[in-house]
């Protein structure tokens, strides 16, 4: 057995324990914060307000338009505030809508709207693309579940629907309900959070739910310069290209789940220590060069 497939199976035994368990917290979450990155009037916003509102107090805050692959920047510290625009959305849940990124919008909701009783679980999504691999680095939907969890909130990033299976969204959405619902969620600690996968293929295809960790998936980003006029005066402009290279998925990770249309749950932490380096260094000492450089005070 590989080191991949011991924490698969440790892993989606813990998840089908806490599936089994949800009946015992299915009043928790109480309180749900909705967000996401692709515009305040995406479509899988609108699912996921339509299946936690009539199951718990529901917010939803979200940019006022496509802010994807915006990862978790937060414009309001440079801006020193944020405008922000209140909507209707579905069955009198009350929307807002910031004029910023994913990141801006939960600092809004759990610093300022709902500072006092902060939500029980933050859900951002639903995208309309997966986020697998080392693509969270760059979605501004997992960039909301980082700032939510890096607060101390829960949170949960959903990726992956397809617009030709639109009736596949809405059962998305009812699954998230119970997802949140279960041990697995409720007992996420301050910093963590997990991604959500889901194979873009109907309802009858998707073969079930696993947790799994991160497939290796390097990118390819190039610039070229351009004769593009766009530039102010005095400047270049140089495109970019991005692309990723594909390779083999090693089993027990997203990339592997997802071909085989299963559901890919990652779990993730905003804290981005290298424990074990750390560990080992302060074990063996680090082989850093005297200060001052060259032997004599200053």
């Amino acid at each position: 057995m590989s080191r991949l497939q011991t924490p698969l199976i440790l892993l989606t035994l813990m998840l089908e324990i806490a599936t089994s368990a949800a009946a015992q917290t299915d009043e928790w979450p109480v309180k749900v914060l909705l967000t996401n990155d692709d515009g305040i009037e995406a479509d899988g916003l609108l699912a996921l307000t339509r299946a936690f509102a009539p199951v718990a107090e529901t917010y939803v805050v979200a940019p006022l338009e496509n802010r994807s692959a915006s990862t978790n920047y937060i414009s309001a510290i440079a801006r020193r505030g944020l405008e922000v625009e209140t909507r209707s959305l579905h069955d009198g849940v009350t929307a807002y809508g910031v004029d910023g990124y994913p990141a801006d919008a939960v600092v809004f909701a759990l610093r300022g709207l709902l500072a006092d009783e902060p939500p029980d679980l933050v859900i951002s999504g639903v995208n309309d693309t997966p986020n697998l691999s080392d693509d969270w680095n760059l979605s501004g939907t997992v960039g909301a579940a980082q700032i939510a969890a890096f607060f101390g909130v829960p949170a949960i990033a959903v990726s992956g629907y397809s617009r030709e299976h639109p009736e596949t969204l809405a059962a998305l959405a009812r699954w998230v309900v119970e997802l949140a619902r279960t041990r697995l969620v409720r007992q996420l600690e301050p910093g963590q959070y997990l991604t959500v996968s889901f194979p873009r293929v109907p309802i009858a295809e998707i073969e079930g739910a696993v947790v799994v960790q991160r497939s290796p998936r390097p990118w390819r980003i190039e610039l070229e310069h351009s004769d593009d006029s766009s530039a102010a005066d005095g400047r270049e402009f140089w495109s970019l290209r991005f692309s990723t290279l594909e390779i083999s998925a090693p089993s027990a990770t997203d990339v592997y789940a997802y071909r085989r249309n299963q559901i890919a749950i990652v779990p993730m932490r905003v804290d981005e220590h290298d424990y074990a380096l750390l560990e080992e260094l302060f074990e063996l000492g680090a082989d850093l060069p005297d200060w001052p450089p060259d032997g004599r005070p200053r």
